[in-house]
C-alpha cells in the first residue's frame, strides 16, 4: 500500500504548484496548503534569517512578561517605514529599561508571521542602544534599574583584602591599559593571572563574563579580580555598561576592582564593582600604595614597640631598685632586732663546724695515706706491665715473621698454579658458548660456538672438525 503523500511534499514557498493528473482518473486535483500550513512553511524559512535592524522605538505596549512595540525608520532622509516587534519573557526582563519611545536601537532576532493575525513582525532576542543619545538614555535607565535592585548598595560590596598578592587580571593584551597597569604596579612579587578578553565589539560582553566566571571557578586563592581598559567613547565602553556584565560582577565571590576609561568615564561596571578607580593606573597605584603603606605601618609598629619596650624596661629597673632598697632595709631591721639570738646561734654553729672540720682533717689524713699506698702499688704494676708488654711484642714479632715466611712459600706455590701465568707461556683455555670449560673434544661438535682465552684477549670461533685421541 502506498504511503499517503503529505501536502508539504515538494512544496516550494516561492513557486506555485502545477496541476497534475492522477493516474487512472480523468478528474484533475489541485494540491494546496491550509493557511496554518502555509504560515508554518513561511515561518520555517524566515527562522533561518538572523537579522539586526536599526530603528527608533515607538508605540511600546508592555504586558506582564512580554512586550509589543514598533520599530520605525530613524533616518529622515529615506522613506518612512515601520516593522512590528515582539520581545518575549526570556529577553524582556533584561532589556525592558531600553523600551522607551524615541530610543534609537539595534534589535536582533528573527522575522516571522504571527499566525493569529497574519501580521509580519520581528521576534526580538536582543536590544542594543545606538548613538550617543541612546547610549546615555540606556545608561541612565540601566543605572536606575540596578540601583533599585540594590546592586550599588555599599552594604553588599565585598571587602578588598588588606594584603593583595594574587590578582586575576581581565583586560585586552593589545591595549595600553595592561602596559600602564603593569608599569605602575611596582616590584613587590605580585602573582598575576591574566585572561586576554575583547574590551569592545560584538564579543566583548561574553568574553568579559567568561573571564570573571573562570577566575571564580578555576583559580583558587585569588585575592581580587581586576577589570581594566583604556578610555574611549560611550560606544566603545558599551560592554562595560551591559547588564550581563553587571550581573557577573555582582555574582562574583571574589572582590572585583575596576579601572575603566579616563577620569570622566563612569560605567555601570564601576558602580557595581566592590572598588572602582578612574583609570588602570589608579588601580595599580592603589594596590602598590596598599603594599607600601603596609610596610610603613610595620616600620611604625616596630618603632613603637622598641620605644615602649625601652620605657617598660626603665620602669621595671626603677621598681627593682626600689624593691632592692626595701629588702636591704628589711634585712638590717631584722639583724638589729635579732642580733643577740643570731650571735648565740653563730657561736653554736662555730662549735659544730669545728667538730666537722676536725673530723674532715682526720678523713683527709687517712685519704692521703691511702692514696700514697695506691700510688706505690700502681708504680709496681706499671713496671710489671712494661716487662710483660715487651715480652708480648717480641713474641708477636717472631710469630708475624714466621707467618710471613709461610705466606711467601705458599704464594710461590700459588703463582706456579695460577692459570694466568700458564697462559703467559703460550697456553690457552677453551670455553663453550655457556662458558663451560672444554677439556675433551667430545664436549663439542661441528658448528658449535667456542671462545679461547689467551694471556691477552680472547678468540671466538666456530668448530669445523673434532678429533678424539
Amino acid at each position: 500500500m502506498e504511503k499517503e503523500k503529505s501536502p508539504l511534499d515538494d512544496w516550494n514557498l516561492f513557486n506555485q504548484q502545477q496541476e497534475t493528473e492522477i493516474q487512472g482518473s480523468n478528474e484533475l486535483k489541485k494540491e494546496y496548503l491550509t493557511v496554518s500550513e502555509f504560515l508554518d512553511s513561511v515561518n520555517l524559512e524566515l527562522s533561518k534569517i538572523s537579522c539586526r535592524v536599526l530603528g527608533e522605538i515607538s508605540d511600546v505596549n508592555p504586558r506582564d512578561r512580554y512586550c509589543f512595540f514598533v520599530l520605525k525608520e530613524s533616518n529622515p532622509d529615506v522613506e518612512s517605514a515601520i516593522v512590528e516587534c515582539f520581545i518575549g519573557w526570556r529577553s524582556f526582563e533584561a532589556y525592558k529599561h531600553l523600551l522607551k519611545d524615541g530610543m534609537q536601537v539595534i534589535v536582533s532576532g528573527f522575522p516571522g508571521i504571527y499566525k493569529k493575525s497574519g501580521r509580519f513582525r520581528i521576534d526580538v532576542s536582543k536590544i542594543e542602544p545606538f548613538g550617543e543619545g541612546a547610549l546615555k538614555q540606556a545608561f541612565e535607565a540601566l543605572k536606575k534599574k540596578l540601583e533599585e535592585k540594590g546592586y550599588f548598595s555599599p552594604e553588599r560590596k565585598k571587602p578588598v583584602p588588606d594584603i593583595i598578592q594574587r590578582i586575576g587580571l581581565v583586560t585586552s593584551m593589545a591595549g595600553a591599559a595592561i602596559k600602564d597597569f603593569m608599569r605602575n604596579l611596582g616590584q613587590y612579587g605580585f602573582q598575576i593571572y591574566h585572561i586576554n578578553v575583547y574590551v569592545e565589539g560584538a564579543y566583548a560582553v561574553d568574553s568579559i563574563i567568561s573571564a570573571i566566571r573562570y577566575f571564580n571557578r578555576n583559580i583558587s586563592g585569588l585575592d581580587v579580580i581586576v577589570l581594566i581598559r583604556g578610555g574611549g567613547s560611550l560606544e566603545s565602553l558599551k560592554a562595560f555598561n551591559d547588564e550581563d556584565v553587571a550581573n557577573a560582577i555582582f555574582d562574583s565571590k571574589l572582590p572585583v576592582i575596576t579601572g575603566i576609561g579616563h577620569e570622566r568615564d563612569i560605567t555601570i561596571a564601576d558602580l557595581v564593582a566592590d572598588r572602582s578607580f578612574s583609570t588602570p593606573t589608579a588601580v595599580a597605584a592603589f594596590i602598590r600604595n596598599q603594599r607600601e603603606q603596609l610596610i610603613q605601618n610595620i616600620q611604625m609598629v616596630e618603632d613603637v614597640l622598641i620605644s615602649s619596650s625601652e620605657s617598660i624596661l626603665e620602669d621595671l629597673y626603677d621598681e627593682l631598685e626600689l624593691l632592692k632598697q626595701n629588702v636591704l632595709a628589711g634585712f638590717e631591721n631584722i639583724l638589729q632586732k635579732y642580733s643577740f639570738s643570731i650571735r648565740h646561734c653563730a657561736e653554736k654553729m662555730h662549735g659544730c663546724f669545728k667538730k666537722v672540720f676536725d673530723s674532715f682533717k682526720e678523713i683527709e689524713r687517712r685519704f692521703v695515706s691511702q692514696v700514697s699506698q695506691w700510688h706505690l702499688l700502681i708504680k709496681q704494676m706499671e713496671s710489671s706491665l712494661s716487662i710483660f708488654n715487651q715480652q708480648a711484642v717480641n713474641f708477636f714479632q717472631a710469630s708475624i715473621e714466621r707467618i710471613r715466611n709461610q705466606v711467601e712459600v705458599l704464594q710461590a706455590k700459588l703463582a706456579s698454579l695460577n692459570p694466568e701465568s700458564i697462559l703467559s707461556k703460550g697456553y690457552s683455555i677453551v670455553y663453550d658458548s655457556q662458558n663451560n670449560l672444554i677439556k675433551k673434544a667430545t664436549q663439542v661438535k661441528k658448528d658449535d660456538s667456542i671462545w679461547i682465552k689467551l694471556h691477552k684477549g680472547k678468540i671466538i670461533s666456530i668448530v669445523d672438525k673434532t678429533e678424539d685421541f
